[in-house]
């Protein structure tokens, strides 16, 4: 993902960095490196080919497996919000609501097609990570493990499956981080201004990325590379930065700030991602690639040779130590990792490159095999690989408790509408249907159609915002709601059945009730804002 030639005093393929820490003993010796600077070495071209092919696979191994399940709660409801689209959303922004709207009209509305745009994503982080160690210095052997890094690291593979407001926020991230890069290593301030533009757009995909830019502030504010804020190119940068964040912030103050709601509920979970959040970050990269970003870590923190990227590297540390102190969910410092996975690639790749000749391809294959093993290990975790009924008996979801969530929504939507066609038709004319989360209303809003079912409402977020229900409806199929709330509201109220997902596997809807709830108390525009839950 070349955006501009390199400056000549960047590290490229061409031109060997110097780094004035090698010393030359006499024509014809070797030279003497620092021990933490790699020996300097001959030009190679960059391995497109093998870059290409690794991110095809990605890729195509990311389709594959595309439609195993189904779809996500959170899919469910971007298909629902993609139908209402809008500058800003309860719990996100307009971004990742707009690809599944887009996706969803290219494909057929089927799942196979809402899945390419976060595949296609895996393969982008592929080709960042790459073009990161080439950058950093890496030779043709470190570029070609920086890629298989990340092809196969858990975390991308987990969350380049779904589309969510994650897959934006890894790639708009990476690529914050590459052109961060391209600035330091040109110290031409005109990046800047790519700079912006991308942050901006990260933001209208997912908040995270302000995280990332504090951070990166601060690499830049205790180095050297301090001088490149005194620019004018960083102020326009930061104005179309907030002039590109301004639609959804607009948004947010016109509807007092819902988000603030949403983020008081996440924080109830801040503990539990502090307890497991270091844990998390072996569990997700796997125990084959912690050692590489480890080393990346030191390297691009110690090493002269790094010395130039230093404030990308102190920026990826602090985001990652700062969600941790936020109690942030163990993978939203996600992004920073390319840049480590790319680092701890240049040391390892210049370790081949002193190899006596001929000796470099078994231990090159042997690393790359281990990369490739582990993520086969993985795959269990990360993607639907095994029979949904598997799920029941495999501790797969303590890790990734998304795939229980990919099962049976049209079951549940089944179960809904079975239901609703009980009802005497007179009865059915004066009854809506209201969901208890956004997963079972964009499930419904999914598949209620096909059955006959009536438009769905909840109170979940921004499904609160597109209600209340129809005036004239005085009764309600409810799935998955409290009973007190419904019989505050309704004058009667049955337990008329509960759902299963037939495969015993224990998840959100597992067991959830459905309700038949008559006699309305109240008009609808009353009592609506009883039902509204910012979460």
């Amino acid at each position: 993902m070349d955006v501009a030639p390199p400056h000549p005093s960047a590290p490229n393929d061409s031109a060997p960095e110097q780094t004035g820490v090698f010393t030359k003993r006499r024509p014809g010796n070797a030279l003497r490196a620092h021990p933490s600077t790699p020996a300097p070495v001959p030009a190679d071209r960059t391995p497109w080919m093998g870059i290409a092919l690794i991110a095809a696979c990605a890729f195509g191994l990311e389709m594959a497996v595309s439609a195993r399940y189904g779809y996500v709660r959170d899919e469910l409801y971007f298909l629902a919000a993609g139908q209402h689209p809008a500058f800003g959303y309860v719990d996100q922004p307009p971004v990742t609501p707009l690809l599944a709207r887009l996706s969803a009209i290219a494909g057929g509305d089927t799942l196979a097609a809402l899945r390419v745009v976060p595949a296609l994503g895996l393969a982008a982080l592929v080709i960042l990570t790459s073009t990161m160690s080439r950058l950093l210095g890496a030779r043709r052997a470190g570029q070609i493990l920086a890629a298989l890094a990340a092809a196969t690291c858990a975390e991308y593979l987990a969350a380049m499956h779904e589309l969510t407001t994650t897959t934006p926020d890894f790639v708009f991230g990476a690529v914050t981080l590459l052109l961060v890069m391209r600035l330091l290593a040109s110290r031409d301030p005109r990046w800047w201004l790519a700079i912006g533009t991308c942050a901006g757009v990260a933001s209208e995909a997912k908040w995270n990325i302000a995280f990332l830019a504090a951070a990166l502030a601060v690499g830049f504010a205790v180095t050297g590379a301090r001088s490149l804020l005194r620019t004018r190119h960083l102020l326009i940068g930061c104005v179309i930065a907030a002039a590109l964040a301004a639609p959804d912030l607009i948004w947010q103050a016109a509807h007092g700030w819902p988000t603030l709601d949403v983020f008081r509920a996440l924080q109830t979970a801040a503990g539990h991602n502090r307890a497991v959040y270091w844990i998390a970050q072996v569990l997700y990269t796997g125990p084959v690639l912690t050692p590489v970003w480890v080393a990346g870590l030191v390297w691009s923190l110690r090493s002269e040779a790094a010395r130039r990227f230093r404030p990308v590297a102190v920026g990826c540390v602090i985001v990652i130590v700062l969600q941790f102190v936020l109690g942030g969910k163990p993978y939203y410092p996600g992004a920073a990792f390319t840049f480590l996975l790319a680092a701890g690639c240049v040391p390892l790749g210049h370790w081949l490159a002193q190899r006596r000749p001929g000796a470099t391809i078994a231990p090159a294959a042997w690393m790359s095999l281990a990369m490739v093993a582990g993520g086969l290990v993985s795959l269990p975790i990360a993607l639907p690989v095994l029979p949904a009924r598997a799920l029941h008996a495999a501790p797969v979801q303590k890790i990734n408790y998304d795939l229980g969530e990919e099962i049976a929504w049209p079951r549940l939507v089944a179960v809904v509408a079975r239901e609703y066609d009980a009802l005497p038709a007179g009865q059915r004319r004066q009854t809506t249907v209201l969901a208890g989360n956004y997963g079972e209303a964009g499930a419904i809003d999914r598949y209620g159609p096909g059955l006959g079912l009536p438009p769905v409402f909840s109170g979940h977020n921004n499904f609160w915002l597109w209600g209340p229900p129809p005036a004239a409806d005085t009764g309600a199929i409810v799935v998955g709601m409290e009973p007190a709330l419904l019989r505050r509201e309704f004058a009667h109220v049955r337990l008329v059945a509960r759902f299963w997902n037939g495969l015993g596997v224990s998840d959100d809807e597992q067991g959830a009730p459905v309700y038949l709830a008559t006699g309305l108390k109240a008009a609808w525009t009353r009592c609506w804002p009883a039902f509204r839950d910012y979460s």
